[in-house]
């Protein structure tokens, strides 16, 4: 088998990465790595450099901290020596990114503010420092309102064929996934496991709250955060 693509799915966390990589059982030749072993869906980018592929196409979702989706300083974030390591990682091994944005306001409120403020900013700020390793920008909305148009943005940038459409997700998407999700398996959300389950696409949640990202950054933050939503062309 010739040497196989691999393409690693970036963005901050609840900006939909679980999703797409889900999405991407729709394509052809292509092993997603959605099991157990990658704590549940995840993995890091040493470990996906390192992974011996069984396909024509490789498709991951990155494990933090990694590029393009973390918070810049101390644990749980990630350093700018380190970043400039895995930036020269994926230029050298030519890994395919796709990485995902959404609507900060929705991520800082998905799931009791799971994601704090600074996270999201810093993963928007690095989208443009590291922009030439992106191949295909994924917006959440876009993927959640057109979802076949997606799917043939990233079948046209990296020559991957489908065998199924995002638009008939998750309907293609094998059972077992669904149990290999990280963040059920964590319980980070107690009772709301069912949330997680399969069900189709829906842009319930988008700007249910608007002005409540006021109360949950603090007052530096709230400036970067405005900037980051008008940079994104997101209204305010």
């Amino acid at each position: 088998m010739e040497m196989s693509k691999k393409i690693f799915i970036t963005g901050c966390a609840k900006s939909g990465t679980t999703l797409l990589l889900r999405m991407c059982y729709a394509f052809k030749n292509t092993e997603v790595l959605y099991r157990e072993g990658f704590d549940g869906l995840e993995i890091t980018l040493d470990n996906f450099i390192s992974y011996k592929p069984q396909e024509k196409f490789t498709i991951g979702k990155r494990h933090p901290p990694v590029i393009l989706s973390c918070a810049v300083g101390p644990w749980p974030g990630i350093d700018s020596q380190e970043l400039d390591r895995q930036y020269n990682i994926i230029k050298q091994q030519e890994i395919g990114i796709i990485n995902i944005v959404r609507d900060g306001r929705d991520v800082i409120l998905s799931d009791n503010n799971f994601v704090k403020p600074q996270r999201w900013i810093d993963s928007i700020k690095q989208k443009d420092i590291y922009s030439d390793i992106i191949n295909v920008e994924v917006f959440y909305e876009d993927l959640v309102t057109e979802p076949l148009v997606i799917q043939r943005k990233i079948e046209s940038v990296f020559g991957i064929q489908s065998k199924a459409s995002f638009e008939d997700y998750p309907e293609y998407v094998p059972d077992c996934v669904y149990d290999w999700n990280i963040i059920t398996i964590s319980s980070v959300v107690k009772g709301n496991e069912a949330g997680y389950g399969k069900r189709r696409l829906s842009t319930e949640g988008i700007l249910r709250f608007p002005q409540a990202y006021k109360d949950i950054c603090n007052t530096q933050e709230r400036g970067e955060f405005e900037s980051s939503l008008k940079k994104m062309k997101y209204g305010l």
